[in-house]
Formats: structure tokens, C-alpha cells, sequence
């Protein structure tokens, strides 16, 4: 019975490779102009010809599929789809779905036995595949109804995006939402297709700037392409299986972008929205939007008095003392750890001939996000945007035996990348910034070893500030460096090291670095949000590329394996995260601003000074208020507001019997203590790095 509604089913949806239909004859919007008619052609001429290949190799055997609440139901390769098995086990609100852990459109037939997830727009999944079909359906509306040259559609973890060029005149943002919804209710599918170049070019032929962007986005030889009603719009995907799913629209905000080669606005235009299948998703975005204004980090930046940026060095922090004490706690944080667990710190220049990003490869492949500047004989240098092949130049200084292995070398110098204006906003995306980078030379033999050390050390680092995390194994891309059995065995290795790790992890299939495999770790903070900060990377083409040797046991030359490793990622970025994860309300550990004291009045002053030296002594950030023409309650409260974690007021008693009266940040009162208590019990607190109020 099962397979049977099956069949139906796969005859009422669309699949990956749907039969062609014919184009719409009358559309409710503006006529579609020629270039685009011809284009929409040349679409369904490529699809046809996809679908009969694919039809002609389905294999149509028996599977079966195993959900995740632990139920088991079958099915037929090549005809039963996530979305059937959806309906069958009436599992409402899916978007997409993910087969052993690869996303997979509810649309596309299973191909083998499988574990199955089905994931709604309450995970970060369903909401990436959600506002990617809805930058189709903007575009579309675009196109069709408002006469716009769409170039490029797109998503991020805060909506979707079109850039576009538009003639005449404004767009109307409620209009804009409007035509959205119209088209959205057609419930026209999303059919894809994987274009290799040349069929990208006879695409897009007459859209210079689609093509340009294409080229931006081409990362293999194929890229995805999807059809939506009567526009065409390149799109990684996965998609809902229609626009139907999606039923209220809200513009955002509307601003000038420039492309990756150009150095002058060139008119585009992008248009920032997002999605939702429904009323109750919306408003629960919109509590989000307006708990993450509270908590955004450049107003607690500002209020704070931690960091500002000006455009005399534009994507450039300048961090005042209050800003510098956070970084350089999280600094030392680290460099505590790195002691603990055998790394040891390099220092390395920051300016270097093109000579060695030539030998290193990152000339030919990033050398537009460099700073270059020129010196005597017209040569020419580039601030580093990255610590690794200074890193292989020292390895290779010397002859390195497999006795000195594995080498763990660290590296706090400042990087600097050539990012679009348009791009930078607030701590989160820089030009100037520091990694806690880090790399490790080792054995083949080690490098199993190396991963789970790594990946513990990302455990004990996030468990101190909160986060919970999980791991994604990104594996070979296309087109990749090296041997195909090297890519297996590294695979292998890290997926090893991911089971003996034992936190949840998941397949990222093509996600890795042309130069090797990874693992990322995305965090999750204290109000939902997802955000990716440490990796872990191998790579075997810089060992090749500067020929990196060490003496084996055996007598003979070997050649090193090299791993790239970061935890909390730039130190911009992550205090970025700390902030709005904290809500400005950093633990004790990390506070700019951590204790007050308060004398009642005038007579007391004196006591207060002895009571703040003793607490600087003991290294803490301590502040005295000798405002007299404020009450007391008034320079308690305005503590409060400050954020600092404990608020100390010194009147005659405590003087007397050498205490302090302590209360919280939140209110909470704790009472006349001896001030050495607690000096001792907040001093336990600090070096515990405890995220806690009371001691």
C-alpha cells in the first residue's frame, strides 16, 4: 500500500527531475520579455535532456528508510521521495530533509537505504532552504513584474537577498511584499538542474552581470541553476518543493552593492528579505529581532565604552581599555590552554614579498582579498591574511627529525583581508583582525590522535563560556588538490576521530577545502542562534608545495601532515558573539568592569581608596565613586545599569570592622563580609572562569 501511495505521490510533486512542462502562456504579472522566453527554453531543453538520463539509470529497488524518532518505513529507489514519507507518517511543517546527514529537497527521490530527517524552520536547516526559495521567488517578482536585471539571489542566516538593476525608479518595499505573496501562492515547484559552464554561458547570455557573478559562485564544475514560475535564478540549494510553502513576505531594507572586480558602485541594488510559511513563524522572528537589538554588540559596544570604528581605517577596530581587557583576557584564556596542552607560541611578520604567496598558492587564488603595498625596485609586498606559510617556512629551516613531531606552533599576529565595504559590519566581518590560529606538523600516524586533542580542546573552551556545539565533517569538493585514496584515508581518519570524540556530528559532503578535509564546529548561544567559529583542517599541498620533510625513524625522509586549527576564530568575531550572547552582561571572569565600591559620604572616602587598591593589587577592574551630589541609591543604580558584578558600599561599620556590604548587578543583596573573604572568594570565582553571580 505504502509503495502505491508512493506512485501517486510521485506523479503529484515534483521531484529532482520532474517531466518538462510547458511554459506559461498567461501570467498574472507583466509580459515576460524576449531574452527571458528564450532563456526558459533553453532551461527545459537542458532539463529534458537531464531527465531522460536520469530516468534511463533509476534503479527502482526496494530501500529501506529509518526516521529519527526511530520508525522504519519503506520504499522504492528513484521514486520514493522525503516529502512522501512526510505525508505518509504525517509529519507536519517540513522544508527539507537531510539522507545520513547530507541535505536533500523533499522533492528528490531516494536513491539507497538511508537514515531520515525532516527539518522544519525551527532548525537553521529549514530556514537556510525557506529564504533560499524565497530570493527565487523575489527574483521572479523582479524580473517579471518590476522589469529589474536580477544577478544574483542569495541567503544568510538573517534572510535572503537579490541584486539587481532597476531603471525606473524606487521599489516599494510593502509592494515588493505584496507581489511576493501573490506569486508565492501559484505554489509554482522549484526545478533544478546542474549546469557545467558552457551551458551556464548559453544560459545567461544576454545578463553580463549574471554571468560575472556566476563566476564568483562557481566553486566546481557544475553549478545549480533552478527554474521558479517564469524566472530563472542560481541557487546552491536545497529548496522547498514549492513556493506555496512560503505564505508571508517582509522587505527589510534596501541598499547599493558592488561586485567583487569593481572598484566604482555599478548601479546593482540589493534588496534584503525574509520569509515564513506562516503567522506564528513570523512573530516568533520578529521576538527574535527584538531580543537581538538588546543584545546587539555594537550598541553595547558604544554604551559600553568597549570599541568604536572610524574611516580613517575603515574595517578596523580601535578597542579602548575597557574593550582591551576583554580581548586580552580571552588572549590569555587561550594562552593558558595552549601551555596546558604542549602548543607554543611563534611570532611571525606581517608584511611578506609575493615571492612566498606564489610558493604558498594563495597569489593565484586570493590575492584580491591581499594588501599589497610597493617598496624600492618596484617589489611587491602583502600584508599576510593568513598565518600558514610563514609557519612552513619555519618548519623548513632546519631539518626536523620525527622525535621533535608532532610540533604545535600558535600564532596571535595581527591578518589583514581586503573585504568589500558592503561586507564589514560592526566586530563580526573586518579587515584587520587575530585569530587564535594555531598549526600542528605530525605524523600520519598522529593524526588521529592530533584531531580528538583538538577537538577536546574546543569542548573545554565553549563549555566555559556556555555554548552548546556540534561537528560537521566537510569532505571533498569538486574540483579537489590531490589524490583520490589520500582524500579517503584523511576522511577516514577525522570520521574516526569524530566517533571516539563522541559529541553529535554530521556529514557535510563537498564542503571541505580544495586542499584537504574538515571538521567544523557550529556554536549555539544562549538565544538560538547558530554561529560557526572553529575549524579544524587538513592539509596535505602546503607540505607538497614547500616541500616539508622530516627524518623518520627509519633513517628516510618523510613528509609531514599539516593540520590548521582555530577555536574561538578572530577575537573580533567572537566578542562580537560573547557580547550578544551575554546581553552586555559579561561573567566576572572576562567583565571590563567588576567591582564598584561606594562610599556613603565623605569620611569614608578614604577607606574606599584603601578597599579599591587592595582589589587592583589582586588584579581586578575596580572603580571608586566620589560623586557627592548623587544619592546613594542613585550611584547603586547607576552601577547596576554599568553591568559591573558586584557593587561594594563603605559607610562607618564597614570601616570600622574592615568589611565591605556587597550586592549583585542583578539586586541581589549578600551582606557585610571581610573584605579579604571577599577578595579570596571573588578571586576563586575569576580564576574558575565560572559564568556565576553568587560566592
Amino acid at each position: 500500500m505504502f509503495d502505491m501511495a508512493v506512485s501517486r505521490l510521485f506523479r503529484l510533486v515534483s521531484s529532482r527531475f520532474p517531466a518538462p512542462v510547458k511554459l506559461y502562456a498567461n501570467r498574472k504579472y507583466s509580459q515576460v520579455d524576449p531574452s527571458l522566453h528564450e532563456r526558459l527554453q533553453i532551461f527545459e531543453s537542458l532539463r529534458e535532456k537531464q531527465f531522460n538520463n536520469k530516468r534511463a539509470v533509476a534503479a527502482k529497488t526496494p530501500l529501506s528508510i529509518r526516521l529519527d524518532n526511530g520508525c522504519s518505513v519503506k520504499g522504492t529507489a528513484g521514486i520514493t521521495t522525503p516529502l512522501a514519507v512526510a505525508q505518509s507518517c504525517r509529519v507536519k511543517g517540513a522544508l527539507v530533509s537531510a539522507v545520513n546527514g547530507e541535505l536533500w529537497e523533499l522533492g528528490r527521490p531516494l536513491e539507497s537505504d538511508c537514515e531520515l530527517r525532516l527539518l522544519g524552520f525551527d532548525t537553521a536547516e529549514g530556514r537556510e532552504a525557506a529564504w533560499k526559495t524565497g530570493a527565487c521567488v523575489l527574483g521572479g517578482v523582479l524580473q517579471t513584474v518590476f522589469g529589474a536585471e536580477v544577478c544574483r539571489e542569495g541567503a544568510s542566516e538573517h534572510g535572503f537577498f537579490c541584486d539587481h538593476l532597476l531603471d525606473n525608479g524606487d521599489l516599494s518595499l510593502s509592494d515588493v511584499e505584496e507581489r511576493c505573496k501573490t506569486a508565492a501562492a501559484l505554489k509554482h515547484p522549484l526545478y533544478r538542474l546542474e549546469l557545467n559552464g558552457e551551458e551556464v554561458r548559453e544560459l545567461f547570455k544576454n545578463n553580463e552581470l549574471r554571468l560575472q557573478c556566476v563566476e564568483e559562485q562557481m566553486k566546481g564544475p557544475t553549478i545549480a541553476v533552478y527554474r521558479c514560475g517564469d524566472s530563472i535564478a542560481v541557487c546552491s540549494g536545497p529548496l522547498l518543493p514549492h513556493t506555496g510553502l512560503l505564505k508571508d513576505y517582509k522587505m527589510l531594507q534596501l541598499s547599493s552593492v558592488t561586485l567583487a572586480n569593481q572598484k566604482e558602485s555599478s548601479g546593482l541594488t540589493r534588496l534584503i528579505g525574509v520569509a515564513f510559511p506562516g503567522e506564528k513563524e513570523k512573530q516568533e522572528w520578529e521576538k527574535e529581532k527584538e531580543a537581538a537589538r538588546g543584545r546587539d554588540h555594537r550598541r553595547i559596544g558604544t554604551d559600553q565604552e568597549l570599541f568604536f570604528f572610524n574611516d580613517v581605517s575603515p574595517g578596523s577596530c580601535f578597542f579602548l581599555p575597557k574593550g582591551a581587557h576583554i580581548y586580552n583576557t580571552l588572549t590569555d584564556f587561550m594562552k593558558s590552554e595552549y601551555r596546558r596542552r604542549g602548543f607554543t607560541e611563534v611570532v611571525t611578520p606581517t608584511l611578506y614579498s609575493t615571492a612566498l604567496w606564489e610558493r604558498s598558492g594563495h597569489w593565484e587564488h586570493y590575492s584580491e582579498n591581499m594588501f599589497t603595498v610597493s617598496s624600492e625596485g618596484h617589489q611587491t609586498y602583502a600584508l599576510k591574511p593568513m598565518n600558514c606559510p610563514a609557519h612552513c617556512l619555519m618548519f623548513e629551516q632546519r631539518v626536523r627529525s620525527w622525535k621533535e613531531l608532532p610540533l604545535r606552533w600558535a600564532d596571535f599576529g595581527a591578518l589583514h583581508r581586503n573585504e568589500l565595504s558592503g561586507a564589514l559590519g560592526g566586530l563580526t566581518r573586518v579587515r584587520r583582525f587575530c585569530q587564535d590560529d594555531a598549526h600542528i606538523f605530525c605524523m600520519p600516524e598522529q593524526l588521529e590522535e592530533e584531531i580528538v586533542a583538538c577537538l577536546d580542546f574546543v569542548r573545554c573552551v565553549y563549555q566555559v563560556f556556555g555554548f552548546s556545539f556540534h561537528c560537521l565533517l566537510s569532505t571533498r569538493p569538486t574540483p579537489c588538490l590531490g589524490e583520490p585514496e589520500q582524500w579517503d584515508n584523511a576522511e577516514q581518519q577525522l570520521e574516526k576521530s569524530l566517533q571516539q570524540f563522541g559529541e553529535h556530528w554530521e556529514l557535510n559532503p563537498g564542503d571541505g577545502a580544495f586542499y584537504g578535509p574538515k571538521i567544523d564546529i557550529r556554536i549555539k548561544d544562549s538565544i538560538g542562534r547558530q554561529h560557526q567559529c572553529a575549524t579544524i583542517q587538513l592539509d596535505f599541498q602546503l607540505p607538497i608545495r614547500f616541500d616539508l620533510q622530516y627524518v623518520g625513524g627509519d633513517g628516510r625522509l618523510h613528509r609531514p601532515v599539516m593540520i590548521h586549527r582555530a577555536v574561538l576564530g578572530s577575537l573580533e568575531r567572537m566578542i562580537a558573539i560573547l557580547a550578544e550572547n551575554f546581553g552586555g552582561k559579561w561573567p566576572l571572569w572576562l567583565s571590563p568592569v567588576q567591582v564598584m565600591v561606594i562610599p556613603i559620604g565623605g569620611n569614608h572616602e578614604t577607606y574606599g581608596r584603601q578597599v579599591v587598591q587592595q582589589f587592583h593589587e589582586a588584579g581586578f577592574m575596580v572603580d571608586l565613586n566620589v560623586d557627592w551630589g548623587a544619592t546613594l541609591s542613585k550611584k547603586i543604580r547607576s552601577a547596576q545599569l554599568a553591568q559591573y558584578n558586584y557593587i561594594f558600599v563603605v559607610g562607618d561599620e564597614e570601616r570600622e570592622s574592615g568589611t565591605v556590604n556587597v550586592r549583585s548587578r542583578g539586586g541581589k543583596q549578600l551582606g557585610r563580609r571581610p573584605t579579604e573573604e571577599v577578595l579570596l572568594s571573588l578571586t576563586r570565582l575569576r580564576d574558575s572562569r565560572s559564568n556565576l553571580d553568587n560566592f
